[in-house]
């Protein structure tokens, strides 16, 4: 009964402890969210916009449905709280970008040759980015939102209860979300702001839509965990099964994402505005050659784990192959191992031979012919 007791309050300390973090992660996400709900609708002066607080609640739930059926545990597969917070915070800034845009617009529509940004829409209150000597513009507003947003999605993970995740996991997981974190707030904040594409309205759209896909690996724990290695003798389902584990591990599932949703295309718009643009920036050529580097990496990784895995079923196999071989032979060994009566009869049968199998033989070889061998030799009788 003691030990009874105190497995069930152990228990009850660690759901509360699951309870307590997966609150303080939501609240973070929850008070980030809200802030930028609150910019975009001052600056685009639309109250319906506070409608997207609604997605929030969402979360909630699904924290509700976590707390009774995984004991407070997160998804092992996919974060639903990040989700949610990101279909909040991300229309956000694409409304803020739009008002930045349409800024510009209108001073290029009075200037053709200046496409600045001297007419941007700013508070008519304190706002206490003036403390660090910026304007309270809607432009300032986004840089500022989505470098909070690395941060809480950083952050808002560590303080999320693992899940099935080992610590080493998560720093992993963490350390990962840092480097792209950095690779992502360098290409919105920056690549937004290039003098030469600032009134593009193709390339602006098209830069927003990259990082958009790029902030949605945040709701996968791309980690490196230990491959399970293939049973060797495998058919039918479990075959399947470890053919599946080969090419959706991981790790192979890490570098498929990381380099589709982030370097690959971060590359494509970068080397984009180098060749066609002629924009030269130390920042984007070190940025371009970082994803290059990146990508040639992450390709000799999975090179490395399929090369393992390959080796790994080749060797298994021919371990197989030479237990089979040594079955085998074991079982020929017992069946010569017969009883003397059984080796007499053989003996006969090698010495008279067996008439309907000589003449089966004989069909076979030629010696008798078939009637209708008879037949298509002409050498039928006449009656």
């Amino acid at each position: 009964m003691v030990v009874q007791e105190e497995e069930a309050s152990l228990r009850s300390t660690l759901l509360s402890k699951k309870v307590g973090r997966g609150l303080m992660a939501r609240g973070l996400f929850t008070a980030h969210a809200m802030l930028c709900v609150y910019k975009v609708a001052f600056f685009v002066e639309n109250s319906k916009l506070w409608l997207l607080l609604l997605l929030l609640g969402t979360m909630y739930i699904e924290f509700i449905v976590l707390v009774i059926i995984r004991k407070g545990k997160e998804w092992k597969w996919f974060f639903v709280s990040i989700l949610c917070y990101l279909m909040v915070v991300i229309p956000s800034i694409w409304l803020l970008e739009k008002d930045v845009l349409d800024a510009r617009l209108a001073v290029k529509m009075n200037d053709d040759e200046d496409c600045g940004v001297s007419e941007l829409s700013t508070n008519n209150t304190i706002d206490f980015l003036l403390l660090f000597g910026l304007d309270g513009t809607s432009e300032n507003w986004s840089l500022i939102l989505q470098q909070l947003l690395i941060f809480v999605l950083i952050i808002g993970r560590w303080i999320l209860p693992r899940g099935d995740l080992t610590g080493d996991q998560l720093s992993q997981l963490l350390l990962v979300y840092i480097g792209s974190g950095a690779d992502i707030l360098e290409f919105a904040s920056e690549g937004l702001r290039l003098d030469e594409i600032k009134c593009d309205i193709t390339i602006i759209y098209v830069i927003l839509t990259i990082w958009t896909i790029s902030l949605l690996q945040f709701t996968l724990p791309l980690t490196a965990k230990t491959r399970r290695r293939p049973i060797a003798r495998a058919g039918g389902v479990r075959k399947i099964r470890n053919g599946m584990a080969t090419c959706c591990a991981t790790e192979v599932w890490s570098i498929i994402v990381v380099v589709m949703t982030q370097d690959a295309p971060f590359l494509v718009v970068r080397m984009y505005l180098l060749i066609s643009k002629n924009v030269v920036n130390e920042l984007l050529i070190f940025f371009a050659c970082k994803n290059i580097l990146t990508i040639l990496l992450q390709g000799n990784r999975f090179r490395t784990i399929m090369k393992e895995r390959i080796e790994i079923r080749r060797s298994r196999r021919n371990r197989f192959a030479v237990r089979w071989v040594g079955a085998t032979h074991a079982q020929s060994g017992e069946q010569h191992q017969k009883d003397p009566e059984s080796e007499i009869e053989d003996q006969n049968d090698a010495d008279y031979g067996n008439p309907v199998s000589e003449k089966v033989n004989d069909i076979e070889t030629g010696i008798i012919e078939t009637p209708q061998q008879d037949m298509d030799n002409g050498n039928v009788d006449e009656l």
